[in-house]
Parts: structure tokens; C-alpha cells; sequence
């Protein structure tokens, strides 16, 4: 019984294997929209903006006086 399921999970690593690198051949065929450049874009651009929002905190005052 024990090498029906050690067989089982072979097959389905082997199934998983063939998936991940389906995926990743497709992933090459397309290298303009890889998900690591969008995040790095994205990070940056909020890393400007929050850069800015600290400059004009700066410049206004928050005290009430």
C-alpha cells in the first residue's frame, strides 16, 4: 500500500514539475511583462510620492500656535 501512494505522489510532483515549467517557458516568451519589473515600477513610484508628500510636510507648519 505504502509504494501505491509513494507512486501517487511521483506522479503528481512529476504532474507539478511539468506544470511549473510550462509556466516558466511562457513566462520567457513574453519578458516585457514579468512581474518583478511592474512591482520594481510600482515601488518606486510610490517611494517618489512619498518622498514628496515628506517635502511639503516640511515646508507646512503643523504647529497651532
Amino acid at each position: 500500500m505504502h509504494a501505491y501512494y509513494t507512486f501517487l505522489a511521483l506522479d503528481i510532483a512529476r504532474q507539478r514539475t511539468e506544470e511549473a515549467r510550462a509556466m516558466r517557458l511562457a513566462a520567457l516568451a513574453r519578458p516585457g511583462t514579468q512581474p518583478s519589473v511592474i512591482r520594481r515600477a510600482i515601488a518606486r513610484v510610490a517611494l517618489a510620492i512619498a518622498r514628496a508628500a515628506d517635502e511639503e510636510v516640511g515646508r507646512v507648519s503643523l504647529s497651532t500656535r
